[in-house]
């Protein structure tokens, strides 16, 4: 709807500056042509001097440029104007989509705990399965840290069912046909959940210099505004057992 507003205020704009240069141009022409006819059939004359007649001309450049920055002016009062009133509705829908899934997930996992079903939301139970840091290995020499970072590739491996707190760990890929530097993540029942971003693989590194596997413990949830499954987790160095899972608690 926008740009078809701007489409027809742009060619009305264009038909406002060359309109009286075309206007102009046709009368010049049409005046020469009845000029030529006259001379033609009118008798001949002798010559007598006369008042310089003044001569005609049509519309300068900077009237005409003048005249394009009025409408141009108009076209940009139009387009705030336009923002103004589709902005505050596009927050509303954003808002009213956030809000819809909130009030879906609720009714879902109410229906399904009365029915004596694990929740329809796989990230607020499988999700959350801490037996995995059993098989983690621990380095005491590793300073305690912990950063955090997003996942790309949801979309590949994830459905909304996968919305909710999620744990898991970061695991080096090197026989990655596509990155050799790629790192795994994987949530703590094994599914495969994404990758480190690729513009986030150099501070990756920098914050796991040792390349070892690291839990996290994060969140999956619906952007509504692109309609896409989004991600944050926060990674552990495993320097101890007993401070990842005291970072892990912190984050629930």
């Amino acid at each position: 709807m926008f740009y078809a507003i701007l489409g027809i205020v742009v060619a009305l704009a264009l038909f406002l500056i060359f309109r009286d240069d075309h206007d102009n141009s046709y009368n010049k022409s049409e005046k020469s042509q009845k000029s030529a006819q006259y001379q033609k059939e009118a008798p001949k004359k002798e010559f007598q001097p006369g008042p310089k007649a003044e001569k005609q001309s049509g519309p300068k450049a900077a009237d005409i440029q003048g005249e394009a920055k009025k409408v141009m002016g108009m076209i940009g009062s139009i387009i705030e104007e336009v923002k103004k009133e589709t902005a505050e509705p596009l927050r509303d829908i954003q808002k009213g989509v956030q809000d819809l899934m909130d009030e879906a997930k609720t009714a879902f996992d109410k229906a399904m705990n009365e029915a004596g079903q694990k929740s329809y939301w796989a990230g607020s139970q499988d999700g959350m399965d801490l037996s995995f840091l059993d098989n983690l290995d621990y380095y005491d020499e590793l300073a305690e840290n912990s950063e955090t970072f997003d996942i790309t590739g949801l979309r590949y491996h994830c459905t909304a069912r996968d919305c909710g707190r999620i744990v898991g760990f970061v695991k080096p890929e090197p026989s990655n046909v596509h990155d050799n530097r790629a790192q795994a993540v994987i949530r703590s029942d094994g599914k495969l959940l994404g990758y480190i971003p690729r513009t986030q693989l150099d501070w990756y590194e920098d914050f796991n210099e040792e390349n070892v596997v690291c839990p996290f413990v994060g969140e999956i949830e619906i952007d509504p505004a692109h309609a896409r499954l989004i991600a944050e987790i926060k990674v552990i160095i495993p320097s101890s057992r007993e401070y990842v899972e005291e970072e892990i608690e912190d984050e629930l």
